[in-house]
């Protein structure tokens, strides 16, 4: 037994280590598709101004008439919240700090959903080891944050941490702790409880706990980020969709059943590109995504890296792909404007855009496009 794992183990290093070769079936751990683009349509489409009064910037997540920034620079609290309608500052929240109800950091809002009636996201505290459930709607009333629940929550960092209901979390990590430049640990999802902590079931993506590239040039990207991905969760809380940032894919994780599947653009880079001697010549494909519970909004590069230090105008981004859950990529929008991150209000059906460049909010009308 241990001799065949040490084969197993050598061959598998010899596939990641190879250079030309697709070498997915042995690290990714599930079936990896061309992308349907039979029925693809190009559309030019044109976005709407969101004027709004105060300090709007950073990442912005959307819900009817509330559109809450997040940006680590804000100085007292995490978020400011804004009426996109009359385009009014409603108010800072979730105060930053070392209290009780305080955090010296949280993440991004990344999910928003309702609970009793009232809109909900959550955040985790890594430093203070909590989970918040900050009540978003019952905030706005009082105004003043109001937390529903914080519970004692100690784990690695989540990167992603969805609430799917029923004292369920899906936990994305990304253990960095023995992660070298040739060396990394696989990302993977987790089942936890939320008032206990208790993991319930692991949700693999790769087939190995650590990947290995002993080839990669001092030059190169470290393998970890190479790996990285942007994930959203399926309103409906059966799927996640993750985009690859070095690869042209899509993977779509089976929540209830843990199957992977992945969709790859036809005749572009595949795990080969991401574990060879250097990344001088790398492809940033795909940037942001979002959903809802019949498409995928991915926003599209497809070209090298840009030049992102201080103070340097950014690209426009202006390409996004629309995907149904199946991986058919039903629509090509070319857009006006940049969109660099989305989000998807289900509310009014919007896509919500804010610039990088000067902070302007944009949005568009997905009824209007028959979307």
């Amino acid at each position: 037994m241990v001799m065949r794992r040490f084969l197993y183990l050598f061959s598998l290093a010899a596939v990641l280590t190879a250079c030309g070769n697709d070498n997915s079936d042995a690290i990714f751990n599930g079936k990896i598709h061309p992308v349907d683009d039979s029925r693809t349509v190009s559309r030019n489409v044109v976005s709407k101004s969101v004027v709004l009064h105060g300090d709007n910037t950073g990442m912005i997540a959307v819900y009817d008439s509330l559109l809450i920034c997040w940006d680590p620079k804000y100085k007292d609290y995490f978020v400011d919240v804004f009426n996109v309608d009359t385009g009014r500052e409603i108010g800072y929240f979730c105060k930053r700090g070392q209290g009780d109800r305080e955090a010296s950091s949280v993440g991004t809002v990344i999910q928003l959903f309702k609970r009793n009636g009232d809109l909900m996201t959550l955040f985790h505290a890594f430093a203070e080891s909590k989970l918040f459930f900050w009540n978003i709607s019952e905030s706005v009333r009082m105004g003043e944050t109001v937390y529903d629940t914080i519970v004692p929550y100690k784990t690695t960092p989540i990167f992603f941490p969805f609430y799917v209901g029923e004292d369920t979390l899906l936990a994305y990590k990304r253990n960095s702790e023995h992660n070298t430049q040739h060396q990394a640990m696989a990302p993977y999802y987790e089942k936890r409880t939320v008032t206990t902590n208790r993991l319930l079931e692991e949700l693999p993506i790769y087939k190995e706990k650590v990947l290995k590239n002993d080839n990669l040039s001092e030059e190169a990207f470290d393998l970890s980020r190479l790996l990285y991905t942007w994930d959203y969760l399926k309103p409906d809380g059966s799927k996640i969709v993750q985009v690859m940032q070095f690869l042209p894919q899509l993977n779509i994780i089976d929540v209830r059943s843990g199957q992977v599947t992945a969709y790859r653009l036809k005749e572009k880079p595949d795990y080969s590109s991401i574990f060879q001697k250097n990344m001088e010549d790398a492809t940033i494909f795909y940037n942001h995504v979002c959903a809802d519970d019949r498409y995928i909004y991915a926003t599209y590069w497809g070209k090298e890296p840009w030049n992102d230090r201080l103070g340097v105008t950014l690209p426009t981004f202006n390409t996004i792909h629309i995907f149904s859950w199946q991986g058919e990529l039903l629509y090509n929008l070319k857009t006006d404007r940049s969109f660099y991150r989305v989000w998807n209000d289900p509310v009014r059906h919007r896509l919500y855009t804010i610039d990088l460049n000067t902070d302007e909010v944009r949005y568009l009308d997905l009824k209007e496009l028959g979307l």
